[in-house]
C-alpha cells in the first residue's frame, strides 16, 4: 500500500501537518523534527508529492476556506459540509492543511480575511460566500496571494475577475422540473428559500419557470412558496398552505432538508409518495438514502467542484497556468429514487 503523510505521523508521533511542513521545509519546524521526519519518511519508502513540494515560495502550507455564518446551522449547511468535507480531502492529499472560518466575526462583523491578511498564515483563499466585501477582494489581490470563488457567484465583486466553479441552478431548476412533467405532474409547486441574497435559488425558480414554459404549463405566482431552508418548515408546510397541497401534484423543493421535513409530514397524514403526490429535491446529501421513502433528487457535483477549485488554487500559488482565468460552470444531474 502506498505510504501516507498520516502513515508518517502516527510512526513519528506527531500530526500530519507537522510531517507536511517537516517534509517540505518549513522553518516553523526544528531541525531535530526535519531529521527525524525524513528518516521515518525514507525507511518508509515515502513517495514525496511532487506537486506539493514545487509550491513557488510557499510560507505556510495553509489554504483559507471561507464560508458564510448561515452554513453553521444544520439545514442550510447539509450540501456545504459535505463540500467542505471534499475540500479537505484533496487539499490533504496535495500536503496542504485547510483553515475554515467565516468571513466576518459573528460577533464584532471584523473581517477574517483581513486578519489571515495581517497574520499572513494562509498562501490562498477558497471563497465560499457571496457577500465577501468589494473591500475584501481588493486586499487578497494588493497581498498578491491566489483567490478562488466556489459554489455561489460574488455579489459584491466582478465575478470576471475571479477564477471561479459554480454549479448551473438554472439547469437544475429547468430539469428537476422537467423531470416532474415527464412523470406526468401538470400542476407543480416549488419551494425556494427565503434566503433573498442567494442567486443560486434565483436561478433554480428561473429553470422551474423555464420547464413549464418549454411544456406549455401556464406559471402561477402562487406554486412558488418560499420558506426556510429547514427541516421543520418542511414538516409544517402542510399547515401553512393546505388549500394549495390539496390541488397539486408535484412538488420541486429547492433544499433537500426541506424535502425531508414534508416528507415526515406526509407520511404521518397518510399521503401517499408518489402515488398521492411525487417529490423532488435538490442537492443530494448522503441522508436522501436513508429517507422513508427515499428522495428523488438534483444531484451537485460537489465532489468535482472541489477537485477543481483545489487544482486551481495549487496552480496559482505555483504561479502555473496563470496567464487567464478559469471559469467553468458545471451540469447538475437527477438522481432518480422513491419520491418520484
Amino acid at each position: 500500500m502506498k505510504v501516507t503523510i498520516k502513515d508518517i505521523a502516527a510512526v513519528a508521533g506527531v500530526s500530519h501537518s507537522t510531517v507536511s511542513r517537516a517534509l517540505n521545509d518549513s522553518p516553523q519546524i526544528s531541525p531535530a523534527t526535519k531529521d527525524k521526519i525524513k528518516d521515518i519518511a525514507r525507511t518508509m519508502n515515502f513517495e514525496f508529492n511532487a506537486g506539493a513540494r514545487s509550491l513557488s515560495g510557499r510560507k505556510t502550507g495553509n489554504i483559507a476556506v471561507v464560508y458564510q455564518a448561515k452554513y453553521d446551522q444544520f439545514g442550510s449547511s447539509l450540501y456545504v459540509s459535505q463540500l467542505f468535507i471534499e475540500l479537505r480531502h484533496f487539499l490533504e492529499r496535495m500536503d496542504m492543511d485547510v483553515i475554515l472560518l467565516e468571513g466576518y466575526h459573528p460577533d464584532t462583523g471584523a473581517s477574517n480575511i483581513s486578519r489571515l491578511l495581517r497574520q499572513q498564515k494562509v498562501d490562498g483563499f477558497l471563497i465560499v460566500h457571496n457577500l465577501i466585501t468589494k473591500r475584501d477582494y481588493e486586499s487578497i489581490r494588493r497581498s498578491g496571494l491566489p483567490v478562488v470563488q466556489l459554489h455561489m457567484p460574488p455579489i459584491y465583486c466582478n465575478k470576471e475577475e475571479l477564477d471561479y466553479f459554480f454549479t448551473d441552478h438554472f439547469m437544475g431548476g429547468r430539469i428537476a422540473t422537467d423531470y416532474l412533467i415527464r412523470q406526468g405532474c401538470k400542476k407543480i409547486l416549488t419551494v425556494p428559500t427565503t434566503d433573498f441574497d442567494s442567486e443560486e435559488f434565483k436561478l433554480r425558480t428561473q429553470g422551474y419557470k423555464q420547464a413549464l414554459e418549454d411544456n406549455n404549463i401556464p406559471f402561477k405566482e402562487e406554486l412558488v412558496v418560499a420558506i426556510d431552508s429547514t427541516y421543520l418548515k418542511g414538516y409544517y408546510l402542510f399547515n401553512s398552505i393546505p388549500e394549495i397541497l390539496a390541488n397539486v401534484d408535484g412538488i420541486f423543493f429547492q433544499t433537500d432538508i426541506q424535502a425531508f421535513g414534508f416528507l415526515t409530514a406526509a407520511r404521518e397524514r397518510g399521503i401517499r409518495i408518489p402515488e398521492d403526490l411525487k417529490v423532488i429535491g435538490y442537492d443530494d446529501a448522503p441522508i436522501c438514502e436513508s429517507t422513508n421513502p427515499q428522495l428523488t433528487t438534483v444531484h451537485q457535483p460537489r465532489k468535482k467542484l472541489a477537485e477543481l477549485a483545489c487544482d486551481r488554487i495549487i496552480d496559482l500559488i505555483n504561479k502555473r497556468n496563470n496567464e487567464s482565468r478559469i471559469q467553468e460552470v458545471l451540469f447538475p444531474h437527477i438522481v432518480v429514487r422513491e419520491t418520484s
